[in-house]
């Protein structure tokens, strides 16, 4: 599990960082904030993964496509084969405390900070500079610190700066202030703090961290336009500064950073950036879906995987029904689901009908069945509706078919359900050491 985990949390980041850059790539030259794409873009494994645990129609409301009514209900996939080698389990196990311990280290590490910055705070003078309050340190900042109720803290050396400097360093922290950029660097910290191991993520925060001082150049210079005085103003302060703090937003960030910055303040827009931005936003939203449509391992419990609202049936035609039914796989209204209640049964009897010869030759693969079940919870039909490319898998798993035991699928209010028939329909994979089908039929 936990590597599934891992798998599909990469893969997401993989994809709305790319879906990031584009949109952020095209926001920047038509002055549209790119910082929320960012903190979008971390946050999303988060949300991809938990959400559809807790709202299982999430994948329909972004437009993936989503099982339809007319569908015949879905059960978890059978494993026929070994559990594969016990270190992976140990390997599953130790990646799991290795991410706990991780995550809570950088927690503390942000919490310790936060606290420590309040503590230093206490030493420094606090004054007022180009009609601002701000604090004035030894060597901290210039940047923005606090959540609840942010400040400016400059460095004492900034106040040696020629005041028309010192004056444009104050108006970026204050668009700062008025952005409120620390609590969104917060909420970036914490999503980074979620999954501590993973590299995409922390690009990403530096990706926000340059998107945010972006943003707070483009206001200051709608108040101020001197674009050559504030890019010296930039380059100045960069090489003075030592360095930037974690809880920080802050007036100079990394040299690529500042690059950056001052390519987007003397950029020269033209009739064709418009157009060009509005398609790297298309391409931004194409791609980002894609990232939407990833499936998330955290699944929902097979009873609570489909429900509907109680259909009353017209007396005297249940027979008729019924035998519809029977035709054929089709979906059949239900408040509870069916569930097998002998996996484990199942699993060993399998494991006694995979072909020898198959086996031996290290063959696997995955043939998915439908089976209609009656009001008893009894298997009555059996049919292959994808094979597995080997007739000796499929047999075996048709094989199998009358030991199955169901729990009936019930409908009606709540107190009032009653048994109704129903076709399920499930994979069944045939696997040979360590958990995968060795050769996959073709």
């Amino acid at each position: 599990m936990i590597f599934d985990v891992v798998v599909f949390w990469l893969a997401v980041s993989v994809v709305v960082t790319a879906s990031a850059w584009l949109a952020d790539a095209g926001f920047r030259n038509v002055d549209v904030p790119g910082r929320w794409v960012w903190l979008a873009a971390l946050w999303a494994p988060v949300v991809l993964l938990l959400v559809p645990r807790a709202w299982p129609g999430f994948s329909g409301a972004v437009g993936v496509a989503a099982p339809l009514p007319t569908v015949v209900f879905e059960l978890p996939e059978i494993v026929v084969g070994p559990e594969g080698p016990s270190w992976i389990a140990w390997a599953a196990v130790a990646s799991g405390v290795i991410w706990a311990v991780s995550s809570a280290w950088m927690l503390f590490v942000l919490a310790r900070t936060h606290i420590g910055l309040g503590v230093e705070s206490r030493a420094w003078e606090q004054t007022r500079v180009s009609e601002t309050e701000v604090f004035v340190s030894e060597d901290t900042g210039p940047a923005v610190a606090g959540l609840v109720r942010p400040w400016i803290v400059l460095p004492r050396w900034t106040l040696t700066l020629p005041a028309e400097d010192l004056d444009l360093i104050v108006l970026h922290e204050s668009e700062h202030l008025k952005g409120r950029d620390t609590r969104l660097l917060a909420a970036g910290l914490l999503a980074v703090a979620a999954a501590p191991w993973n590299p995409i993520a922390w690009w990403q925060l530096r990706r926000l961290r340059a998107a945010m001082e972006v943003d707070c150049d483009r206001r200051v210079l709608r108040q101020s336009p001197e674009i050559e005085r504030y890019g010296k103003s930039l380059i100045r302060v960069a090489a003075q500064t030592s360095g930037v703090s974690l809880g920080l937003a802050a007036f100079s960030e990394r040299p690529a950073h500042l690059q950056q910055r001052i390519v987007t303040m003397t950029s020269v827009r033209t009739p064709w950036t418009s157009v060009r931005s509005a398609l790297f936003a298309l391409l931004a939203v194409v791609i980002g879906v894609q990232g939407c449509s990833l499936d998330s391992p955290v699944t929902i419990d097979d009873r609570e995987a489909r429900t509907v609202e109680s259909i009353e049936i017209p007396a005297g035609s249940e027979a008729a029904i019924a035998a519809d039914l029977r035709a054929e796989p089709t979906f059949t209204p239900f408040t509870v689901a069916p569930s097998i209640l002998n996996r484990d049964e199942i699993v060993s009897q399998m494991t006694a009908e995979y072909p020898p010869l198959l086996r031996d030759a290290g063959i696997g693969g995955s043939v998915r069945v439908y089976f209609f079940i009656n009001e008893d919870g009894l298997v009555e039909q059996v049919r292959i509706d994808q094979s597995s490319g080997h007739p000796a898998l499929d047999e075996a798993a048709m094989n199998v078919a009358g030991a199955y035991r169901f729990s009936p699928a019930m409908n009606g209010a709540e107190g009032e359900e009653e048994p109704v028939p129903v076709w399920v329909s499930f994979p069944i994979t045939f696997r040979i050491d360590g958990g995968q089908p060795a050769r996959p039929s073709n």
